[in-house]
């Protein structure tokens, strides 16, 4: 990636959307969901210039080739994942139906012993396959993350270009002329800069 763009000093960047949202005291009706709604522009019609812009955040992160390459990662990832949970699923099954088959010729004691040997093993398992899971999960997590911080200078850059002083989360905006939604343009020159961002949050296990 090139040299880092800076944003304008008076720039107010806004891109947690969610956090808008309150939660309603419990008990109370929930408020209405407002239906956003975006003004369509003639086809063809150039960028507008204005100093409020908008973009949605998923369809940035989702359309991009960052995005594109961490989905497929995950299910490539989930694929082995739900693969080796089966197999060993399988595994302790048929090792509990052999165990229950030699409790008939098994002294008591011996058996406790197995037993307990099987289920504190089977309780191993389980864990470790859930932290497998919550890795790819935290992954996922800090590539999506990285893409917003690497996608920042970018969307400044395009920010200052159109003469605007923020950027919204279209999401949140109850009426807007899609002639201000930087989306489509940002992801555009995002795959142009960064590419599929493969590498910059290594993947436990995966080589590069």
């Amino acid at each position: 990636m090139g040299t880092m763009r800076r944003l304008a000093t008076c720039a107010l960047l806004v891109l947690a959307g969610g956090a808008l949202a309150q939660e309603a005291p419990e008990g109370a009706p929930a408020a209405p969901e407002l239906p956003s709604r975006t003004i369509q522009t003639p086809a063809g019609a150039k960028p507008l210039a204005a100093p409020i812009l908008t973009v949605d955040q998923d369809v940035l992160f989702t359309a991009s080739d960052w995005g594109r390459r961490t989905q497929r990662v995950l299910e490539e990832e989930g694929g082995k994942i739900e693969a080796e949970n089966d197999r060993l699923a399988a595994q302790l099954s048929a090792e509990e139906a052999e165990l229950t088959e030699q409790r008939a010729t098994l002294d008591p004691a011996e058996f406790r012993k197995q037993a307990e040997a099987f289920d504190t093993r089977a309780t191993e398992i389980r864990r470790q396959r859930a932290q497998v899971v919550q890795d790819l999960n935290a992954w996922a997590a800090a590539d999506r993350a990285a893409f917003y911080r690497a996608a920042l200078p970018l969307m400044g850059e395009m920010m200052q270009e159109r003469g605007a002083v923020a950027v919204l989360d279209r999401r949140t905006v109850f009426v807007s002329l899609d002639a201000i939604d930087l989306t489509q343009d940002l992801v555009a020159r995002l795959n142009r800069d960064l590419g599929d961002g493969a590498g910059t949050v290594p993947l436990k296990g995966q080589a590069d």
